[in-house]
């Protein structure tokens, strides 16, 4: 196993349009969720050198995948007017194209995430990620049975994953949640990540639904 520092992140203040009256003049939801990255550093015999079993693993896969970590987080304000923030989701979508033309490629997945689950409300980020074997994240203890989520990874091994915050009895959506993926992507291609943040206020028994897409996808550095 190694651990991961994880990078200092650029950030950027959404302003979440409204998903029901999705103009530029319409609704938006402001002040309430930053966006931190995302960033991507590749997965190099260099990182993991200092485990062997990793290093044969990327060796294993090197003919046909490369591997990326992507790192975001999401910062939600605590002190924020009411409505109070229901849910948060973060949202990727990974693509690749050919270097060369008349190929084929297979489309990256998110091949593990961290964090799988919490249940807690959160606390400080935590300084590294643990990367064990095959390049899976190490992420603790499970949850109990009977214990309400507030935040999950969803989708994982899929080219669409995300992870959902959730407002629950116990825990009230607020703070950084520091979150990591990495993903495997075809060698000889150019992998993109596409970012969406969407969140959900709660107005008596009326959810309203704001979404924002970054322009601009990730470009996952293509290895040759």
């Amino acid at each position: 196993m190694i651990d991961v520092i994880l990078p200092e992140l650029p950030e950027r203040e959404l302003a979440l349009l409204s998903e029901e009256t999705p103009q530029p003049s319409g609704p938006r939801l402001a002040g309430r969720v930053v966006l931190g990255g995302p960033v991507a550093l590749p997965v190099t015999a260099e990182l993991v050198g200092s485990d062997p079993e990793l290093l044969d693993f990327l060796r294993a896969e090197a003919a046909n995948a490369v591997y990326h970590l992507v790192h975001l987080s999401v910062t939600c304000a605590r002190d924020a007017p009411d409505p109070a923030l229901h849910s948060v989701n973060l949202d990727v979508s990974l693509t690749a194209e050919p270097v060369r033309r008349g190929t084929t490629v297979f489309q990256p997945v998110a091949w593990s995430m961290t964090p799988r689950q919490l249940t807690a409300e959160v606390r400080a980020p935590e300084p590294a990620a643990h990367l064990g074997p095959r390049l899976g994240f190490h992420d603790g203890g499970g949850t109990a049975y009977g214990e309400r989520i507030c935040l999950e990874a969803r989708r994982e091994l899929r080219s669409d994953p995300g992870w959902e915050i959730r407002h629950t009895s116990a825990a009230r959506i607020g703070g950084t949640y520091r979150l990591a993926m990495v993903v495997r992507a075809p060698r000889g291609a150019v992998s993109r990540a596409a970012v969406a943040v969407g969140a959900t206020v709660r107005e008596g028994h009326t959810l309203h639904r704001f979404r924002e897409e970054l322009e601009e996808p990730l470009r996952l550095a293509a290895l040759q």
